[in-house]
Parts: structure tokens; C-alpha cells; sequence
């Protein structure tokens, strides 16, 4: 019998786990870390394992909402092979030797003593146990029987959905996926028959897209914004994820520059974003992607980056700041340059990613001009003059690619994760209505689905 459990602590977007149990062989799909929480709640809901009762894990991306706990989990599971592909191992592990930076500044700023929950010593011992795998490569996980495969997922570098057979039976855990081409990272090509069971994220499932959206014409709306702002003397603001969405705002811009769409400028980051371009550069001939060869650190005139770790860009007028972290959240350079930024009426903050409801950079967004904002709990507020937009550059299907993808496949089971309760509600509505011949499943936290 083979039987799926959420290890999630809730139907949401956050610590994300699965578990495969293969007539006893158990695979874990994932082990993250929740953004919104602190400590153990933070954590997926590992108390019902075992010492040593997971054979194998599979990371299908470096995210920390899937990534972050996979240290933990290795710690009672020592012996655990972790499947993922080259460059997810790379970037996790750099995201990691971060999460502990951030965790032992909470520490002392929270006054937490379960922080860090892992150290530098321990992740570098955890990556030790990883095995990175090709796309497209079928290999057995660990002696077990079964065979996974991973599929480029299309979400950000190095993602994969992973493909598991045993007995007979198919399971596609599509991970964060995105079907068409971003600006670097090529859409998703994940298998288009031959899966009994699929495992599908609904990261946007209860938004709307406008039919007629391309990647270009909102990247073309975008540099329109920018040079508007430019040209009256102000700059822009870019709060962006260190990685990912980091390296495709700067490929775009540049795209944006060759066509003469946006002035030839340098554009400053700075953080986190310049580790995790090194590692984006360093697979630039090595995956199936757009603009291969490319290192963008390399790139004549394209970035200006920090002489020394954390120093902070200087500020004047005509520049264009893509720093992290792409909610400004506080203790971060995006924060600290946001808090001299916003209070110049000339000055606009461009939107890429998502913004937490409660996150400093919503409150940015949900303020007038002319209000006060709280960025930092230990600063005064700030007054927000500045200009704000908001553009679409997700890295996750919509809706619609979703139900698409479901129609194509014609799954005997479709399981629903990654994402809010009205997003898992809508995708499974739609599902049932042009899908009716697959069996909907929307986990409950701990409960096993029987799957074959």
C-alpha cells in the first residue's frame, strides 16, 4: 500500500513536507521552514517520526519554506539520503549558512533561546548526506525500489518536480512550478502522460491573471514607470528576493535596456543578492535556461555591487536600487534603504514578488502619501512621499496553467497543497468541474491519503 501525509501544520503556504510511504519504504518530500513563524512552530509537524524511519528525501528547490528544516529533520535521520539537482544543492546550502545568520540575530533581538535552531557546523554536516541527480536521469532512492526522476520545474534555477515509481504505481510531486518562460529559468517540462497520482502546489489559485498578460508587455510597462521616474530626477527602489527573483528582475532589465526600452544605467544590489548571483552565474552553462553564458556579475556596466559585505549604496537621484529583501523586512538592506528612501516625492518602489499582509513593505503599499510608516519596530516611522507600483513577475503558475495541466494529465488523484484554504478550494472547484474523472484530495495536516 502506498499512502501520502502532509506533515504541514495547517492548509497554507509555509513549512512544507510530505511523506510517501512506499509499502513501508518512506520518502520525505520537502522539509521547510514557515516564514511567518518563530521557533519550533516554524517548523513542519516532525513529532510522529521515528529515529531513522525515513529512507530518503527529495528537495525539489532551495526556498527556505522547503529547504529550511531539512537540517532538522537529518539530525534524527543521520543516515538520509537527500535527492535534489545540482544547483538546488548549491543554493540551499548558501540560504542555509544564511537562515543561521538570521536566526542568531533573533536571538538576541527576539530573546529567543531555542535560536538558532541549526549552526554553520550542522548544515555543512547535513549537506554532506545530499546526492545531487540530473533532470531526466531515472535513479533508485537508496536501495529502496524506487525510482524517481526529476523534470525541470521552472520555478527558479535548479527546480524540479520529481516523478516516483514503485509496483506499478506513478506519484508526480510538481513542487513550485510555472509553466512558461521567465526571463532566465525556462517554463516547466513535466511529463504529459503515464501519472496515476499528482501532487500539485496552488500557490495562485485564488487570483486572477488578465488573459491577455505577457512577460514582456508588463516588463515593457514596467521600464515605462521607471524612466518616468528617472527622468523627473528620482530613483527607483526594487525590493527583491535575494535569489531567484533577484536574477530574473536584473536579466529583464537588461533585456529591457538592449531594446532600447530603458537607459543604459548600472543598477545597484547589494546582500544576500550578490552570493546568490555568483551561484546563478556559475550554472550559466550548465542547465537548460535562457541567456546561457551569460554571468551577470560579468556583464559590462549591468551592476554595481557593494565594495565590502553590508555596505550600504549610496543614495542619489537617477539610480536604481534591486535590493533584498523583497518585503523589506527589517534588519535587511531593502529596510535600511527604504527608511531614507520613501520620503522623496520623486522616488518610486517597484513591486516584483509577493508582499506579506504584514510585512513592511505592505504597509508601504497600503499607506497615502503623506502617511507614517512603521518600517523598523526600533526606528521612528517614516512619512511615504515616494510613488509605489506593483507589477506580475510571479514565479508560480497561475490558476488557469494549473487546471490545464491537471485536464492534460487526467490523474487518477490530484492531492492539493501549497497554498491558502481559498486557493486549495478554487483549483479543486475547477478540477472537479472540467476534470470530474480524477479523485480530489485536499490533505488534512497529518491524516494519511491511501494512493495505491
Amino acid at each position: 500500500m502506498i499512502t501520502f501525509r502532509s506533515l504541514a501544520r495547517d492548509v497554507e503556504i509555509g513549512a512544507n513536507a510530505y511523506l510517501l510511504d512506499f509499502d513501508g519504504t518512506r520518502v520525505l518530500l520537502d522539509a521547510g521552514m514557515h516564514p511567518k513563524r518563530e521557533g519550533p512552530e516554524a517548523l513542519p509537524d516532525l513529532g510522529g517520526l521515528e529515529f531513522g524511519s525515513i529512507d530518503a528525501a527529495v528537495l525539489s528547490h532551495a526556498h527556505l519554506d522547503h529547504s529550511g528544516a531539512m537540517p532538522i529533520v537529518q539530525r534524527s535521520h543521520p543516515e538520509m539520503p537527500v535527492y535534489s539537482t545540482e544547483a538546488t544543492s548549491a543554493l540551499a546550502d548558501a540560504l542555509l549558512h544564511n537562515s543561521v545568520n538570521v536566526m542568531e540575530a533573533k536571538r538576541t533581538e527576539l530573546g529567543r533561546d531555542d535560536y538558532p535552531m541549526f549552526s554553520h557546523r550542522e548544515v555543512g554536516r547535513s549537506v554532506k548526506n545530499w546526492e545531487a541527480r540530473k533532470t531526466d536521469r531515472p535513479f533508485e532512492v537508496d536501495g529502496s525500489g524506487v525510482e524517481c526522476t526529476f523534470f525541470d520545474s521552472g520555478h527558479v534555477l535548479g527546480a524540479a518536480g520529481a516523478k516516483l515509481e514503485q509496483g506499478g504505481r506513478t506519484i508526480f510531486y510538481t513542487g513550485d512550478v510555472h509553466f512558461e518562460d521567465q526571463t532566465i529559468v525556462r517554463g516547466a517540462a513535466f511529463p504529459e502522460s503515464g501519472v496515476d497520482v499528482l501532487v500539485l502546489e496552488c500557490t495562485r489559485g485564488d487570483s486572477e491573471r488578465d488573459p491577455d498578460y505577457t512577460r514582456w508587455a508588463e516588463g515593457e510597462r514596467m521600464a515605462a514607470r521607471m524612466e518616468n521616474c528617472l527622468k523627473g530626477g528620482g530613483s527607483v527602489m526594487i525590493p527583491v528576493f535575494a535569489m531567484g527573483k533577484t536574477q530574473e528582475t536584473l536579466t529583464l532589465l537588461y533585456e529591457l535596456q538592449r531594446a532600447r526600452r530603458l537607459r543604459p544605467m548600472a543598477f545597484h544590489i547589494g546582500g544576500l543578492s550578490v552570493k546568490m548571483t555568483t551561484i546563478y552565474d556559475r550554472f550559466t552553462k550548465r542547465l537548460r535556461r535562457n541567456h546561457s553564458g551569460m554571468h551577470l556579475l560579468r556583464t559590462q556596466g549591468l551592476l554595481a555591487t557593494p565594495r565590502k559585505r553590508g555596505e550600504m549604496p549610496e543614495l542619489k537621484g537617477g539610480s536604481v536600487y534591486a535590493v533584498s529583501s523583497g518585503m523589506m523586512t527589517e534588519h535587511t538592506m531593502s529596510n535600511r534603504l527604504a527608511r531614507r528612501f520613501i520620503n522623496n516625492p520623486r522616488n518610486l518602489v517597484v513591486v516584483v514578488g509577493y508582499a506579506d499582509p504584514r510585512s513592511p513593505l505592505a504597509r508601504v503599499l497600503d499607506s497615502e502619501r503623506g502617511d507614517e510608516v512603521e518600517l523598523d519596530s526600533r526606528h521612528d516611522p517614516v512619512r511615504r512621499e515616494c510613488e509605489t507600483e506593483r507589477f506580475d513577475f510571479s514565479g508560480h503558475a497561475p490558476r488557469e496553467h494549473l487546471v490545464d495541466y491537471v485536464a492534460r494529465l487526467k490523474p487518477e488523484i490530484t492531492i492539493l497543497v501549497h497554498g491558502d484554504k481559498p486557493a486549495v478550494e478554487r483549483i479543486r472547484s475547477e478540477i472537479a468541474a472540467r476534470v470530474p474523472e480524477t479523485r480530489v484530495e485536499m490533505p488534512t495536516p497529518g491524516a494519511p491519503i491511501e494512493i495505491g
